[in-house]
């Protein structure tokens, strides 16, 4: 079986990390690879585990989108659909597989070509309301299979009628968490004092993601307990509204930017308890990784939060009850919510990608 991947951008996405796992174990499995990157990406551009790679060769903007619009009337494809129909017939593929629901233009070129295709759901509705209504609609109508990462994706995909709906929880690659750095060395480099309780939440910086939240949150926490911020900065107004109350307020904030690589679970590893802060969030990886170096996890009801905590791993709060949150951290800190790191351990476990990659086989050898 030969399988073309479709993915955005080629970089450390959730939805692309589970991607690049997935392709890096099918290696061996009988199934060839072969992925089209929209974005020249570190993952695919630099470490493609695939048997081919592709990435965009098109410079956007003025000039290209002029030119697009004459090349289609004639050629009725646009360049880069006419790129892509070359690999196709380089690579041939049994099946096309759209890593997230937001290319739904190529699930056209899909239907024109005669391609079965899959569609692969990592996000909850502010990521459909960023889609054209129409092209959304087409996309998920036409598939052979939609894929939800979490029971609540799958829950709202079935509501919309998709057809032949399969859960696939989003998985993460236990072998790649290895820890050289010492977490007392790194909080003492970030000028974090030895007895603080230091919690972390991962991801860019943006309201999906709930920044905005973390000044209230942080006021109703004991003056020991530090927040610590690890992914991309924002650029955007509200970022000055974190920046000012922090300063203003004297409050325990630390941006630490995005860390790849190694730093990343490096890091991570400095933290006492894992805060998912996010207004909407499918079935975070981060979660899953926290869980394996036996943080403890808590969090809003944002998505696949609520299926992945167990008791003894954590509590989720209301969503958005911050004065709630701030009191199961609280009680994480004092010992009254008991955690268990075995707990935790085994639970990442089974999100590992050796006991997820069965069921996804299971899922497209249906075709």
């Amino acid at each position: 079986m030969k399988i073309l991947f479709f993915t955005p951008t080629g970089a450390r996405t959730g939805s692309e990390m589970v991607l690049w796992y997935l392709i890096k174990h099918l290696a061996g499995s009988g199934i060839k690879t072969a992925v089209y990157s929209r974005q020249a990406g570190e993952l695919f551009a630099k470490n493609s585990p695939a048997d081919a790679t592709y990435l965009h060769k098109f410079h956007r903007g003025l000039p290209y989108y002029s030119v697009e619009a004459v090349y289609h009337r004639v050629f009725g494809l646009t360049p880069e659909e006419s790129y892509i129909k070359r690999i196709h017939n380089e690579f041939k593929p049994d099946i096309w597989y759209f890593n997230t629901i937001t290319m739904p233009q190529f699930s056209r070129l899909a239907r024109k070509l005669n391609v079965p295709y899959v569609v692969h759901v990592h996000e909850l509705l502010e990521t459909f309301d960023t889609l054209r209504a129409d092209s959304f609609s087409e996309m998920l109508t036409h598939a052979h299979t939609s894929i939800g990462c979490s029971s609540i994706v799958v829950e709202q995909l079935e509501k919309m009628g998709a057809p032949n709906v399969q859960l696939l929880h989003s998985f993460i690659e236990t072998e790649k968490i290895t820890l050289k750095q010492d977490p007392a060395v790194l909080k003492n480099q970030l000028g974090i004092p030895k007895d603080a309780f230091v919690w972390l939440m991962s991801g860019t910086m943006c309201m999906r993601k709930g920044y905005d939240m973390i000044p209230d949150l942080l006021k109703l926490l004991p003056k020991s307990a530090y927040l610590v911020w690890l992914g991309s900065p924002s650029e955007y107004g509200i970022s000055y509204y974190l920046q000012e109350r922090v300063k203003r307020e004297g409050l325990n904030f630390i941006a630490l930017g995005a860390k790849g690589g190694q730093d990343y679970y490096d890091y991570l590893n400095i933290c006492d308890g894992f805060v998912l802060t996010s207004r909407e969030d499918p079935f975070p990886l981060v979660m899953i990784e926290s869980a394996y170096l036996q943080k403890p996890v808590v969090g809003f009801n944002s998505g696949g939060i609520r299926e992945f905590v167990q008791e003894g791993m954590g509590e989720v709060a209301p969503a958005f009850d911050i004065p709630k949150l701030a009191e199961i951290m609280q009680n994480v800190m004092s010992g009254k919510l008991i955690i268990h790191k075995s707990i935790l351990r085994k639970r990442a476990l089974e999100f590992d990608v050796n006991n997820q990659l069965g069921n996804w086989q299971k899922l497209v050898t249906k075709f």
